[in-house]
């Protein structure tokens, strides 16, 4: 057996890396973890996180190498646009510092969209490296890569000059909720391999199931995102209906429920920010599903499915309880969540049905 030396083992052979680009939070129970657990004994694996969020669950949760980039993964954001151009400057020295040396080793990604900063590293790694794709390669359509609507305006045309001639990214506009976002064109593809059709071992992932003493006596669990900053919800609407939520649980089931918030919106309002039980936002909501819940609570996050897959806890919708800013948007989640989970979803009319449910 060959016996390691920090980069090189004892003929002298590099040591291989694998770097994975980890742009979601969602993504790492599906694909992330499941590919750096097939790869590790291959080489050592290096986690490029775009989040405060990710860098945390990876510090906490495994022994990989964590580096976390400075410059906005999205390069702008609605409140830093005058900044621009200093961060396509600044991404240029901080691909340098992180990325100069590395060669002949493995870029993995598996999102498409939003990070344009990280997508100029990976196209800059792609020259000196192999760089593979891992995500839903099979269900993009014959051009665009992600399913909002394409943006076809002056700011969309800048926006795509600037990826390109700025950032080396070939990209196109979609439009969420009235804003303009990043997705991949398809050209973006055309050095790159394509893992199609990658479904990652789960029972890999065993290890990381921890038993949180937090989770001791809790039945219910509320998985809920700040729908206030994402602008689904209007901040006095979401109070509203979220206090009604608490006083239920309160009056009900005192001591036996615990709030997931999502870990990127994670921001609490009302009486949800006042309760002290509350499961840290960097842990996945995958990996505390194997605790023994009976009810499990959200509007429309997406581990509402997660839920019906790997639980045998009643799972509840509130989405047709609040009012959304756009009944358009709000009828897709929905449909979203049905479709995805087979119908086994309780969608509840009113917050008071949650009373009899609960008794």
């Amino acid at each position: 057996m060959k016996q390691m030396d920090g980069d090189r083992d004892i003929l002298g052979d590099i040591k291989m890396k694998h770097i994975f680009f980890v742009i979601t939070f969602a993504s790492i129970y599906d694909r992330v973890l499941p590919l750096m657990e097939e790869k590790k004994d291959k080489g050592e694996i290096i986690v490029v996180a775009a989040t405060d969020q990710i860098e945390m669950f990876f510090k906490n949760y495994t022994d990989f190498k964590v580096i976390r980039i400075k410059v906005h993964p999205n390069l702008i954001t609605r409140k830093t646009k005058h900044r621009i151009l200093s961060n396509i400057i600044r991404s240029k020295f901080e691909f340098r510092e992180l990325f100069k040396d590395i060669e002949k080793s493995e870029v993995y990604f598996c999102n498409m969209g939003f990070a344009v900063v990280m997508y100029s590293y990976i196209k800059k790694l792609s020259r000196r490296n192999k760089v593979i794709f891992y995500g839903h390669w099979g269900k993009m359509s014959e051009k665009a890569v992600i399913k909002y609507p394409v943006e076809h305006s002056m700011r969309a045309f800048a926006m795509r000059w600037i990826a390109k001639w700025m950032m080396g990214v070939e990209t196109i506009i979609h439009r969420k909720l009235g804003i303009p976002i990043w997705g991949l064109d398809q050209k973006f593809f055309e050095n790159i391999d394509i893992l199609e059709n990658y479904i990652g071992d789960k029972k890999l992932l065993d290890k990381y199931m921890k038993k949180l003493d937090v989770l001791k006596g809790k039945k219910i669990l509320i998985a809920i995102n700040d729908a206030v900053t994402s602008g689904f919800i209007e901040k006095t609407e979401f109070i509203s209906k979220m206090d009604n939520l608490m006083d239920i649980l309160d009056d009900i089931a005192p001591g036996e429920y615990i709030i997931k918030p999502h870990p990127r919106l994670n921001k609490l309002y009302g009486k949800m920010s006042e309760c002290n039980e509350i499961i840290p936002p960097y842990i996945p909501l995958e990996f505390i599903l194997r605790h023994d819940w009976k009810k499990i609570i959200g509007i429309d996050s997406g581990s509402l499915v997660s839920s019906i897959k790997y639980t045998d806890a009643e799972v509840i919708s509130l989405i047709d309880v609040v009012e959304y800013r756009d009944g358009e948007l709000k009828k897709m989640l929905r449909d979203h969540l049905e479709k995805n989970s087979q119908n086994k979803i309780k969608f509840l009319k009113e917050i008071e049905e949650l009373k009899q449910i609960l008794k």
